[in-house]
């Protein structure tokens, strides 16, 4: 990598990772997979591309066998862009990009996390103290008697502020909320964007894949970060890291995915029935932050407990004041339970209920079927919310921030909606790379995008104006041949889209959604297909 960006590289060690790959350019250059297009998309964004002669675009920026920036000029070692973009992981605009010294100081255990550790060991105490039956605002047990007794309840004055009211604002989408993604809808008008789901332990541990999902571009204004995890200590160490090394406007706390694999540790909506460990988490977390807010994402329960009667056995009502008290500083509620995933439409009445119980002007974000601009201003005009949070149907149709903010439905082009997949494709070659690795990468997440987008109906092809998201519409022949493939649900469609921006698949490649957002067509059965059909699985954190 150092010679293909460089031009030079002696197999040295000079204060960086030892070079092992070989250095025969010629050799290279004989076997390397064509050029997609002349054009490089980095290089026009960036003045320069960080992969160099591994670039499946290079011919925009090589010379005789050297990359050369946009001038024309040959790189080399210590050059000012060297110094701008030291390597293909650094990118012009994104934040959290954390060094390597970092990172050992995690993986050898050898951090500083003190403060959260005494903040933890302080819970420990004040809960051991506390009576089982003790109501959670009893003043005996929630405000600090001595320094053995644990942080009470935050005062308003302490409690720090995140402006969440009338915002646009994105969900925390697994594999779909990615950097590119969340980019293009900040084009479209999103105004609040949070980061996909990241696992306290694997943060703590300086796992690089993990550290990657708290990455922010310069151009999402109010950011977050979602952490999942069900242990108070490991909590509030990835809230200390947070706090200290992440350029973000608020943490928020996963208290709402329904995966099993989740569930296992203790987390995602796991958490909404281990009260004490919940209390602990909130109040440990609210208590390490100085420079960010803390915001909790939850479900209306994790399973219906059939012991209580009311609401059918949901239970987010209860926790909405305690949750306060603890120390959240906004909430947002997603209208369905954990073992409904997505099999039912979300209910509105309870969020509602929800946001009655509400004791302090703490902000309040309804999350649930989202699709039209309309729904979303009945929403906060009738059922209590102070703005409604979008997941799939930002999914479904990004330019969702557009209508919502302009008030009117967009009857988008095909020719507008594949420039806007050719925006997603360009800020994920920069983002992962323009090399053959970074090529597939960019490839597998459009895909995944595409599998929730092919549900999109055109406006002016329907009989109403607002489409529903559980509408499951049967095939149909667009105002045009492009628009026709973007509505198909085969895969292999989703494919020759892709390779538009990308260039041919590799042989023998296939895709299945990672979600299964809907009915699709995959290639691969005895007879020519296999139908598939599944709910989203996970989608929104």
């Amino acid at each position: 990598p150092r010679l293909a960006y460089l031009n030079e590289c002696d197999g040295s060690t000079d204060g960086e990772p030892r070079c092992s790959k070989h250095h025969d350019r010629e050799a290279f250059l004989e076997t390397k997979l064509p050029d997609i297009a002349e054009e490089c998309p980095v290089l026009k964004a960036l003045g320069v591309c960080p992969a160099g002669l591994n670039c499946r675009f290079s011919a925009g920026h090589s010379d005789q066998g050297k990359n050369v920036d946009k001038d024309g000029v040959p790189l080399f070692k210590n050059c000012s862009w060297h110094e701008k973009i030291p390597h293909i992981g650094v990118i012009p605009g994104e934040k959290n990009i954390f060094g390597e010294e970092l990172r050992i100081s995690l993986r050898k255990k050898s951090y500083d996390f003190s403060r959260a550790e005494e903040l933890a060991k302080a819970w420990e105490r004040w809960h051991s103290q506390r009576p089982k039956d003790a109501d959670f605002d009893d003043e005996r047990y929630s405000a600090p008697t001595d320094a053995a007794r644990f942080l009470g309840p935050l005062v308003e004055k302490e409690r720090r502020r995140i402006d969440l009211t009338n915002k646009r604002i994105l969900a925390p989408l697994t594999t779909v909320g990615n950097l590119p993604f969340r980019r293009l809808c900040v084009d479209l008008g999103c105004e609040v964007t949070v980061g996909e789901m990241a696992l306290s332990m694997s943060i703590v541990d300086g796992l690089q894949s993990e550290l990657a999902l708290l990455r922010r571009h310069e151009s999402e204004k109010i950011f977050g970060v979602q952490i999942a995890g069900g242990d108070v200590a490991m909590m509030s160490k990835a809230a200390q890291f947070v706090d200290e090394n992440v350029d973000c406007d608020f943490v928020d706390i996963n208290c709402g995915c329904p995966l099993d694999e989740v569930h296992r540790r203790g987390a995602g909506s796991r958490l909404m029935a281990k009260a004490a460990h919940l209390e602990g988490i909130v109040r440990c977390m609210s208590g390490v932050l100085k420079t960010k807010a803390l915001t909790l994402k939850m479900r209306t329960a994790h399973m219906e407990d059939n012991r209580l009667k009311d609401f059918n056995g949901r239970y987010a009502h209860n926790l909405v004041p305690k949750l306060e008290g603890w120390g959240v500083s906004a909430l947002v509620l997603h209208g369905r339970t954990a073992r409904q995933r997505y099999t039912k439409l979300a209910d509105w009445d309870y969020i509602k209920e929800c946001s009655g119980r509400r004791k302090c002007p703490t902000p309040f974000i309804g999350c649930g079927d989202a699709m039209n601009w309309e729904e979303v201003e009945q929403h906060c005009a009738t059922h209590g919310v102070d703005s409604v949070m979008v997941g799939r149907g930002a999914l479904i149709k990004p330019w969702l921030f557009t209508e919502i903010k302009e008030k009117r439905h967009w009857d988008i082009s095909a020719s507008e909606r594949l420039d806007l997949i050719r925006d997603f494709t360009r800020y994920g070659l920069e983002h992962w790379g323009a090399d053959p690795r970074g090529i597939e990468t960019t490839r597998r997440f459009l895909l995944e995008w595409l599998s929730f987008h092919c549900r999109y109906v055109p406006v002016g092809l329907l009989e109403v104006q607002e489409a529903k998201i559980n509408w499951r519409p049967r095939p149909y022949v667009g105002r045009s041949d492009l628009e026709t493939k973007l509505a198909s649900t085969n895969s292999k469609d989703w494919v020759e889209i892709t390779e538009m921006m990308l260039g041919k698949v590799p042989d023998g490649f296939s895709f299945v959604p990672k979600h299964k957002s809907n009915a699709y067509q995959a290639e691969g059965a005895a007879g020519g297909t296999l139908q598939a059909k599944a709910e989203e699985d996970g989608a929104a954190g």
